[in-house]
């Protein structure tokens, strides 16, 4: 068997093998099997009575976690980089720096389309309506949601969201 072939075999039960593990860990999130997903700074975890989200920060060497509410069956999907995790769970961002070792909710209006990416140092958050248009951040360093409204420039007060109790 040539060199190439063996490559494609491999590659291909390696792709199988992660994408099996990825199809179970999403079935698993709506059935109340406990969620573990980690990366190089971080873990994050769910326990079967998904009440809760929970993070280990390689950094501070502490758990955090953050109270959750969620139906039955809805899905747990958390979104992982290096050092930050979020999971939006209906109209809340729960956001994590493993960097501040602290978890925050950003809760938003139902009328509000919301779309979020984490990358290796913030959270990013836009919601938008025919009359807002509005991004939200939550940084590394300091674990905090912040706000801005992009049609008027005007800062948009976050402090009344749910930060973590334990921090």
């Amino acid at each position: 068997m040539s060199a190439f072939i063996k490559f494609l075999l491999t590659t291909t039960l390696l792709i199988t093998s992660v994408n099996t593990t990825l199809a179970q860990e999403r079935s698993d999130s709506a059935a109340g099997k406990p969620i573990l997903i980690h990366s190089q700074q971080l873990v994050v975890a769910v326990p079967e009575s998904r009440d809760q989200l929970m993070a280990y920060s390689m950094t501070t060497n502490t758990w955090s976690k953050i109270p959750i509410s969620v139906k039955a069956d809805q899905r747990i999907l958390p979104t992982v980089s290096t050092t930050m995790a979020a999971c939006q769970l209906g109209q809340s961002i729960y956001a994590y720096s493993s960097e501040a070792g602290k978890w925050a909710e950003l809760k938003l209006p139902e009328d509000r389309n919301i779309r979020y990416e984490v990358s290796n140092d913030r959270v990013n958050v836009v919601t938008k309506t025919d009359s807002i248009n509005q991004f939200f951040v939550f940084g590394i360093n300091n674990g905090a949601w912040s706000g801005v409204d992009l049609k008027t420039g005007k800062m948009l007060d976050v402090n009344a969201q749910k930060q973590d109790p334990a921090n």
